[in-house]
């Protein structure tokens, strides 16, 4: 009996070793997540689940990338001039492991209602002479009916993007870096020039979102912000 108990206390410190071996051999995953606010006037700290990612973010600012656990959380927004500093739930997003992720916070027509987008990244570097660009919309326009306007984007009179609606995003494109882009928008329904021209700089191996806010057709409330991801 004594032999069979030393036997069996033997095997249980063995497996626990061997579990304690497996327990540290578990991955830990990682993702990298950052913010953009879109809300004038507004300043904000992020906060996901009870960790806090971001600080100060002003109005058409961006976070840089902050690694996180990858897994699923709950994102809150607190107004960072708020002396309660009360938590706004605004949503989920789910962190996936080894890639790169986004949250954008705009507003609706009447400023009354936070518009939440999150999307992911491609970071993937494009060719050393080319750089990446996609839009990301958060500004707004309607018809006389009530019906939303979509936008194109043209550089000069070449199209880059069509029919761009609010709260819709583009696919990342490639075009040639080392370049200054003469960019403009217009209503896709008509010829309509959307009031704001401007010019991008571009850099060769460099990735770029470019973010509109406010509304489409008013140059006093219609902006445009970059952001450089790499």
């Amino acid at each position: 009996m004594k032999k069979l108990l030393i036997v069996v206390l033997g095997w249980l410190i063995v497996m626990t070793a061997c579990k304690k071996n497996s327990d540290s051999a578990i991955p830990v995953t990682s993702s990298s997540f950052m913010f953009f606010n879109g809300i004038p006037d507004k300043v904000y700290d992020i906060w996901l689940d009870t960790t806090q990612v971001a600080t100060q973010v002003a109005f058409g600012k961006n976070s840089t990338y902050r690694s996180m656990r990858a897994q699923l959380y709950t994102m809150y927004l607190v107004d960072a001039s708020d002396p309660g500093k009360t938590k706004q739930l605004i949503g989920q997003i789910n962190l996936r492991n080894k890639r790169f992720f986004s949250a954008y916070i705009g507003y609706d027509s009447a400023n009354k209602l936070n518009i939440f987008r999150t999307l992911e990244d491609d970071l993937t570097p494009p060719a050393p002479q080319d750089m990446k660009f996609r839009v990301v919309s958060l500004s707004y326009a309607f018809r006389p009916n009530g019906q939303a306007v979509a936008m194109d984007l043209f550089s000069q009179d070449n199209r880059i993007f069509r029919g761009i609606g609010f709260t819709q995003f583009t696919p990342y494109i490639t075009l040639p870096g080392d370049s200054v882009y003469h960019f403009n928008f217009r209503r896709t329904d008509d010829s309509t020039i959307i009031p704001s021209r401007f010019d991008f700089p571009s850099k060769p191996g460099k990735i770029y979102t470019m973010v509109t806010v406010g509304n489409a057709l008013d140059a006093a409330t219609f902006k445009t912000f970059t952001i450089t991801h790499n």
